[in-house]
C-alpha cells in the first residue's frame, strides 16, 4: 500500500520502536513522534495535526495483557475518536490488538509497519 503526504501536512506518529522512528523520521520531514501514550495525548492535545499513524504495543505489558485499557495504543485511539479527529489515520500496528482499534476507529486504514510506503508530494 502506497500513503501520499502532501509535505505541507504536520504528520504525528505514536512508536515505541527507535527503528520505526527513524524510518518515518527518513521519509517524513518534520514528524513528530511519542513513545507512550501518556506523551502522545500531551502532543495531541497541544497541537494540530493532518495524519496520525498509531501502533498499539508501546511496552511488554501490552503483548502481555491485552486487554490493558491505558498505556497503549488504544488509549490514544479512543481520545482521537472523543474529540473527532478528522485527518488521516493510519494504524500500522503488528499487534492483534489492530481489530480492536479500527473498531474504535472505523475511519482508519490498518496497515501493518513494512507492508506500506510513504511517499511525499
Amino acid at each position: 500500500m502506497k500513503f501520499t503526504v502532501p509535505k505541507h501536512w504536520k504528520v504525528f506518529v505514536l512508536d515505541d520502536s527507535e527503528d520505526r522512528i527513524s524510518w518515518f523520521r527518513q521519509h517524513v520531514p518534520g514528524v513528530r513522534y511519542a513513545k507512550t501514550a501518556d506523551a502522545a495525548l500531551e502532543i495531541l492535545s497541544a497541537e494540530q495535526f493532518d495524519c496520525v499513524f498509531l501502533d498499539h504495543d508501546l511496552s511488554w505489558m501490552d503483548a502481555g495483557f491485552p486487554d490493558r485499557l491505558h498505556g497503549n495504543g488504544k488509549e490514544v485511539a479512543r481520545y482521537l475518536a472523543r474529540t473527532g479527529f478528522d485527518g488521516r489515520i493510519v494504524i500500522h500496528s503488528r499487534s492483534e490488538q489492530a481489530p480492536v482499534m479500527k473498531k474504535i476507529l472505523p475511519q482508519a486504514a490498518v496497515c501493518r509497519f513494512g507492508d506500506f510506503e510513504i511517499t511525499a508530494s
